[in-house]
């Protein structure tokens, strides 16, 4: 079977145009090529250069966590040291209230509620000490305990701080 002759030329035209268009499409695609073969150097240089990056970024990360345990070191020791530290000034502390308070009912002449009088025993020998305190270890005088002498202003002064420290 045997085509016409106008239908074979126009299939020749078809052919002929699909092999312009793909000659084009060759063209732009060795110009495309040719672009990037031109920058495949510049390529190059930016994979070292991101390489280079890469690594430096790692031995960093390495110096970062090598300065970070020394740091958790020395925080851990100095945490311990504070919590001693803490503890000393807590046990200080109560026992600076202690003193305070019998220190308040010796100038005061009764003792701290819920707490009796302190028995402060001393090398003197029968004489009393300040603010109504027996160092002699006798037994206080009942009398002079429920009225004390009158105290001085620097008594009253140091009743009136030790109340409003524990207020």
């Amino acid at each position: 079977m045997e085509l016409p002759l106008h239908t074979e030329f126009w299939l020749d035209i078809v052919v002929a145009i699909l092999l312009l268009v793909t000659v084009g499409y060759c063209l732009m695609l060795n110009r495309r090529l040719s672009a990037l073969r031109g920058s495949q150097a510049e390529m190059r240089k930016l994979l070292a250069d991101f390489a280079a990056a890469t690594q430096a970024a790692e031995n960093s990360v390495g110096h970062l966590k090598v300065a970070s345990d020394h740091i958790g070191a020395t925080l851990d020791q100095r945490i311990t040291e504070a919590r001693a530290l803490a503890d000393e000034l807590g046990s200080i502390t109560q026992s600076g209230g202690r003193l305070a308070e019998r220190i308040e009912s010796g100038l005061v002449g009764r003792p701290s509620p819920g707490r009796s009088r302190p028995d402060v025993r001393g090398p003197n020998n029968g004489e009393t000490g300040g603010g109504g305190i027996d160092l002699s270890g006798r037994k206080p005088d009942l009398e002079r305990e429920k009225a004390p002498g009158p105290l001085s202003e620097s008594e009253r002064e140091l009743a009136e701080i030790l109340r409003r420290a524990r207020s």
